[in-house]
């Protein structure tokens, strides 16, 4: 299966498959490392293996994981790539709900909407903007200076995952994004926001 537009077209995002190639690359290129992790196991000795399985400790735990498309590494930089495609430079966001750009701009130095430096200057991911398209998340201001500084996969994940202190209906737990939404307090979801740690 290749490249395909129709998932960014569908949120109304207009790329092109060179568009698409252009940011997985500059993801790659940032996120991956210069080299594969070292099979710590072949740097043992005999001895030392056998001591470390004495003391209960199995070999494979010095084994790299995997390292095929199903790693870690490799999904959070396909992730990454996704997010940083489905993220509009300010300008673009300013047309969207109808400010200046220089008022985007204010906001990210401000730390009140989440944007991330790619080489070609800011990107405001699309996860912010409302059901419509046309507006920011309500209450945003309040909840984003305690995510600012966080890897953008990590901030996406956080903002689309149900939390437990956000109860929407029968109990149910929402998301931010859902609970901004669908009109809750903001100042509730900013309290569970400065628990934010990121993913580990």
């Amino acid at each position: 299966m290749g490249l395909s537009t129709e998932p960014f077209q569908k949120a109304g995002l207009s790329l092109t498959v060179n568009d698409l190639e252009r940011i997985f690359m500059d993801a790659a290129e940032r996120l991956l490392p210069d080299q594969p992790a070292s099979n710590a196991r072949s740097e043992l000795s005999a001895a030392e293996v056998a001591f470390l399985q004495r003391a209960g400790v199995s070999p494979s735990a010095f084994t790299p994981t995997d390292q095929g498309p199903t790693s870690a590494l490799a999904l959070t930089a396909a992730d990454y790539a996704v997010l940083l495609a489905a993220s509009l430079p300010p300008s673009e966001i300013a047309d969207r709900i109808g400010v200046d750009e220089s008022r985007i701009r204010q906001r990210i130095n401000q730390h009140t909407l989440y944007a991330v430096k790619d080489g070609r200057g800011w990107r405001v991911p699309v996860f912010q903007l409302d059901a419509t398209g046309h507006a920011l998340l309500p209450g945003l201001e309040r909840i984003i200076p305690h995510v600012h500084d966080a890897h953008l996969v990590e901030v996406a994940r956080w903002f689309v995952s149900p939390q437990v202190d956000l109860e929407g209906p029968d109990d149910e737990p929402m998301s931010p994004r859902d609970w901004l939404i669908t009109g809750h307090d903001p100042k509730v979801a900013a309290t569970v926001a400065e628990e934010f740690d990121g993913l580990g």
